[in-house]
This record gives C-alpha cells, sequence and structure tokens, in this order.
C-alpha cells in the first residue's frame, strides 16, 4: 500500500543526532509514512544506529552507499521513495509531532501539492538561538525564491508527481537543495504556508555551511541560470555580502584579500552598501555561521564585532557608523517578541482588530494570539471582505502588523487605540542597541583598527 509521506533522511557521520531525528518521525501525529534513511559512507555509528531503528519499525528502510555528497544521497533516497509526497529530512534536524499532519493537511487543502511552514533555530546542542525562520508570504513560489532559499529541506513538502524525473544535482556539494526548489518552481510549483513551527534546524560545527566560499560559489550558478544582466546583479547582491560577512569574521589575510576577491567574483562591478544590508549580512552570518543569536550577542562580542566592524570599515572605506548597530538591533528582536509586547499592551473590552493578518509579522501576532486565546478580527486586502473599509467598533484595539503602516493609518478612525508593529520593535531593541554600542567602546578600540 502506498505511504501517505516518504521521508528521504541523508545521513553522514550522524551518530550524534540521527537518532533523535528518527525519534521525531516516530512521534508524528501522522503515522501513514515511510522512512528512507541513506547512509552516505558513514565511518562512525550511523550505519549501526540507523539498522536498529529499520529493525524495530518497518516503515524505516536503511541502505547504504559509498560517500558521494547530499546530493546523490538524496537523490537515492527520492528513487526508493513510494508515497504521494516527498520530505526531506537532514540527520541532525527534527520535526515537530504535528509536523508531517500540518504539512500534509496545508498541501491537501489548497490543491497545491506543496507545503511549507515555519522553522526554528538551535546551536549544536539542541539549545534554542531564539529565532524562527517563517515564509516570505502565504504563498511561496518562483518570485520569492529568486531573491534567496526561503526553504528549509525539513520544513516543507512536495507531491512527488510533481518532482517527477527532476533530482539534485551531483556536481553541486552545497545548495543542491536550492537549485532544486527553484526548479520546482520554474515548472509551476507554488507551495501554501502552514502559520506554525513544523520543524527544527540545527547549526553546527563541520555543517558545510561554515565554508562560505564554496557556498557562494555554488549560489552564483544557480543565480546565474535564472538571471541575467541587472537581474543577476540585484539578485546576487545581499547573498554575496551575506556570505563574505561570513568569511570575514575568520579572514585572516591581510586587509580581508580573501573575502574581498569572493565579493568581486560574485558581483559584476563595485558596489557600495547601506547599514542596513551590513546589518542583516552580519545577523544571518552570526546565526547561521556560529550559532550566535541575538540573546548572545553580549556575551560573544569580543570574537566578532572587532573583525565584523573592520570588514565594514573596509568595504567603505570609512568608520562603521552607530547606523549600522541601530540596524542591528532592530533585525535582533524577535517576532515573537514583539507580537507578545503588542499583545500585552491590549487593554479594553473591545474587539481586537488585527490590521495586515496575512503579511509575516501579521503571521506571527496571530499564532501569539492563537496561543494566549485572544480571538482577532483580520482585515487584511488578500481577505476577501475583510479590508479595512469595513466598520470598526469605536471600542477596538488596532494591532497594526505591516512595518510600512503609514497606508493604514491614514484609513483608521481619528481616536482609536493603535498598537504599532514597528514603533514596538523601536522600543524593545533600544537595549539591544545599547549593549552593541557598549561592546563597540570596549572592545573595537582593543585592535587598533
Amino acid at each position: 500500500m502506498q505511504p501517505l509521506v516518504s521521508v528521504v533522511i541523508p545521513a553522514f557521520n550522524a551518530q550524534s543526532t540521527l537518532a533523535e531525528t528518527l525519534r521525531s518521525l516516530l512521534s508524528q501525529s501522522l503515522t501513514d509514512w515511510q522512512a528512507i534513511i541513506v547512509d552516505d559512507g558513514s565511518t562512525d555509528s550511523t550505519t549501526t544506529i540507523a539498522s536498529d531503528f529499520a529493525w524495530r519499525d518497518s516503515r524505516i528502510t536503511h541502505r547504504r552507499q559509498a560517500n558521494r555528497g547530499p546530493a546523490v544521497a538524496r537523490n537515492a533516497g527520492l528513487d526508493a521513495a513510494t508515497g504521494k509526497y516527498i520530505h526531506f529530512l537532514d540527520a541532525d534536524d527534527w520535526l515537530v509531532s504535528l509536523g508531517l499532519e500540518r504539512l500534509v493537511q496545508a498541501a491537501e487543502w489548497s490543491g497545491r501539492g506543496a507545503a511549507c511552514g515555519d522553522w526554528s533555530l538551535h546551536a549544536g546542542d539542541g539549545r534554542s538561538l531564539g529565532v524562527t525562520m517563517s515564509p516570505p508570504d502565504q504563498v511561496v513560489g518562483l518570485e520569492h525564491l529568486l531573491r534567496g532559499n526561503v526553504l528549509a529541506p525539513h520544513s516543507h513538502i512536495v507531491r512527488r508527481d510533481l518532482i517527477g524525473a527532476l533530482r539534485f544535482e551531483p556536481s553541486m556539494p552545497v545548495a543542491e537543495d536550492y537549485q532544486m526548489w527553484n526548479t520546482l518552481a520554474a515548472n509551476g510549483v507554488l507551495w501554501s504556508t502552514v502559520d506554525e513551527v513544523v520543524a527544527g534546524y540545527r547549526i553546527r560545527p563541520g555543517s558545510i555551511s561554515k565554508f562560505p566560499g564554496r557556498m557562494l560559489e555554488n549560489v552564483c550558478r544557480v543565480f546565474r541560470r535564472l538571471h541575467t544582466g541587472d537581474s543577476y546583479a540585484a539578485a546576487i547582491r545581499e547573498t554575496a555580502l551575506l556570505y563574505t560577512s561570513m568569511s570575514a569574521i575568520t579572514d585572516r589575510s591581510p586587509g580581508f584579500l580573501n573575502s574581498h576577491t569572493m565579493l568581486r567574483n560574485a558581483l559584476p562591478g563595485p558596489a557600495a552598501f547601506t547599514a542596513e544590508e551590513l546589518a542583516t549580512a552580519a545577523y544571518w552570518a552570526l546565526l547561521f555561521r556560529f550559532g550566535i543569536g541575538p540573546n548572545q550577542y553580549a556575551g560573544t562580542a569580543s570574537r566578532w564585532m572587532p573583525r565584523l566592524t573592520a570588514w565594514w570599515e573596509s568595504l567603505s572605506g570609512q568608520p562603521a557608523g552607530h547606523e549600522v548597530f541601530e540596524a542591528l538591533a532592530l533585525l535582533a528582536v524577535s517576532s515573537e517578541n514583539i507580537a507578545e509586547a503588542m499583545l500585552d499592551r491590549v487593554s479594553g473590552d473591545g474587539p481586537i482588530v488585527l490590521a495586515g493578518a496575512m503579511g509575516r509579522n501579521g503571521r506571527a501576532l496571530r499564532r501569539s494570539a492563537h496561543a494566549r486565546g485572544i480571538p482577532l478580527d483580520l482585515r487584511d486586502d488578500r481577505l476577501p471582505r475583510a479590508g479595512l473599509e469595513r466598520l470598526i467598533d469605536a471600542n477596538s484595539t488596532i494591532l497594526v502588523a505591516p512595518t510600512d503602516d503609514e497606508p493604514i493609518l491614514a484609513k483608521l478612525p481619528r481616536g482609536a487605540r493603535i498598537r504599532r508593529w514597528n514603533v514596538t520593535q523601536r522600543k524593545l531593541s533600544g537595549q539591544i542597541r545599547d549593549t552593541l554600542l557598549a561592546a563597540h567602546d570596549q572592545y573595537v578600540p582593543a585592535i587598533g583598527a
């Protein structure tokens, strides 16, 4: 009998995490699945662990091959899969108990045959980094993927017939997943979104993402296939700055020569970067290469701040202004914290209206309100008959989710109780900004940069 979901698990020297990954699969509320573990030539106890789980549960199969990389391992799993849907689960990540059920529900109910959800970020030891990644919109397609990889392998499912004969590209040792998602999207696949965490992602030492030069080279290959001319330059800009910032923190070559060479090879011409762009690259570089979340900035600043500050100055030829730290502090406040703070300030007995309910910030507010049992009156131009032109009760509290909120504010009744996302974010970021500036004063002069 055909299983509903085939879970493909490539594994290489994963003895420290594979059992936890498989236990998360065994705890799924949706039980109609098969798991295919492809041991990619491990030299540790991965084979023993995989064989033991396969012996205990007939839904799990285990196959071993010579080490040929994650693309070939995933392809071997795809070739063996018989399920209606395909899910890719790396051997160091995990699913929450409702993960598969929620993804299948979204894919089935929408009729799109594909769905994606949120995923939480964790350090190598499983400790939460206080960051949750969310899909960029209610429906994810090529327009989103053209700007960067917004899908983690374990955060989504795709109907097997939509994949068909497509396979991961073996010549790409990294970013092979991004190449696959783009090809699927170019073929018309759209992912419906699930407004909750479906999986956990572990950032661990030794991960292939710790080689930013190789990552950037392969991402450039993907982008060059999808873009030409000015389109390529605009698309690769943010990604190139991210990976070169990852490199710069540990780059000991004179004047960051290696990192500047990476940047020149990726970009078609010279580029000047804004404070917001520098801060964004720093935020993700600290997370994905070093497993440093915003709640760890104060305790780790001596490790990264002097190098990043010198890198920023090498890009512009000018001292890095405090505006970069202002922008980094804004990014460092999590969506969950902002949503909780806005809901904490809800007062009165009137209805609570959420304006901009379908955007990323709106989804965070909906999740937090649902967890608290707070009913929301959802308003969004993308919802039928739910725009702001509908009458709003004079006793309402209005939560304005979009960061660019001036168009919404202009439509709201005078005297309404309004809680704004961007105002709340700036208030919460103040403490982080002060911490960053104090660390800058303490550590940056010490290197004589």
